[in-house]
């Protein structure tokens, strides 16, 4: 069964929906009367569900337009509302609801309402209209069954016959192709050969290019090896410079320490020698004095033999 839910708060809509949908209801929405009335005209609605405050045409009005129409009397408006009273359930009444509802209904309240729906009366003259349309309409399918079965049959032999003539007409195409291909064939052939000469002649061309392209490419080559040579011999004469100053820095600072050693041990050297060199001398200038009285002594013996034995 579906409902048609009429509200033009759209929170409203939403709890009332969800309360129709619990009842096993399928739900229409609408937000005016004027937009219900268009849903019902278009759609098969079973109940509606009416607020009886909304902007426009209101809930009384929208149910009294619905109630009063031959083809949509037969669908039960119920009338939904915020304010209670007996003015109001009689002007619901009147204008054909078969209930008021107060908003949010109480799920009691909701399914006594569904309940005293009366389908049953509205059953009868929906089947009693649909077998008098299908009575109505079953001749005609049959009439229009035999005319489409007809043209079918119709339509089948033009095709039958049509296929023949167009497999004899391909076929006579086919082979008048034929014949008037044999000049091109022969055309093509020798066309062929001589493509097929300019062809070897390009790829020999290309080839030629290609060796040129590879030898220029060789010498491009050897060259940047020999550039890459001659790179590398000065990154290691440079590698060499710099590691032998390196070293030499490193030998400095190693020798320093000794070099200050050595010049102590040279100035002691030095000291010590001038010592000994003191020494000398005085030892010197005595034995030389010692050698002259001895030459002294041996003057006068001498000259005292040569005085006395002369």
């Amino acid at each position: 069964m579906k409902a048609l839910l009429v509200d033009d708060s759209k929170a409203a809509r939403f709890a009332m929906g969800k309360l129709l949908k619990d009842q096993g209801l399928e739900v229409e929405m609408a937000a005016s009367g004027e937009e219900a009335l268009d849903k019902i005209a278009t759609e098969p609605i079973s109940i509606v569900f009416m607020d009886q405050s909304m902007p426009g045409m209101g809930g009384i009005a929208a149910t009294r337009a619905i109630t009063s129409n031959e083809k949509t009397a037969h669908i039960p408006v119920v009338l939904c509302t915020g304010n209670e009273g007996e003015k109001l359930e009689q002007m619901a009444e009147e204008a054909g609801a078969i209930g008021v509802l107060t908003k949010p209904p109480k799920e009691e309240a909701l399914k006594k309402v569904l309940a005293s729906i009366d389908t049953g009366t509205q059953a009868p003259a929906i089947e009693e209209m649909e077998e008098s349309l299908a009575e109505a309409t079953k001749l005609e399918r049959e009439a229009i069954m035999e005319e489409v079965n007809g043209l079918i049959a119709e339509l089948r032999q033009r095709l039958e016959s049509t296929e023949g003539t167009l497999k004899t007409q391909i076929k006579a195409a086919v082979l008048s192709a034929e014949q008037g291909l044999q000049p091109v064939k022969a055309a093509l052939e020798t066309m062929d050969e001589r493509i097929l000469e300019k062809v070897k002649e390009q790829i020999a061309v290309d080839a030629n290019n290609q060796r040129i392209q590879l030898e220029a490419l060789r010498q491009q080559v050897n060259s940047g090896l020999d550039d890459m040579e001659e790179r590398e011999e000065q990154l290691r004469e440079a590698l060499s410079k710099e590691l032998q100053q390196q070293v030499n820095k490193l030998v400095e600072r190693k020798l320093e320490p000794m070099k200050e050693a050595l010049d102590e041990v040279t100035t002691e050297v030095f000291s010590r020698v001038e010592v000994l060199e003191e020494k000398l001398a005085s030892v010197q200038k005595g034995l030389l004095m010692k050698s002259t009285l001895i030459a002294l002594l041996a003057a006068a013996g001498a000259f005292a033999a040569a005085f006395f034995l002369g």
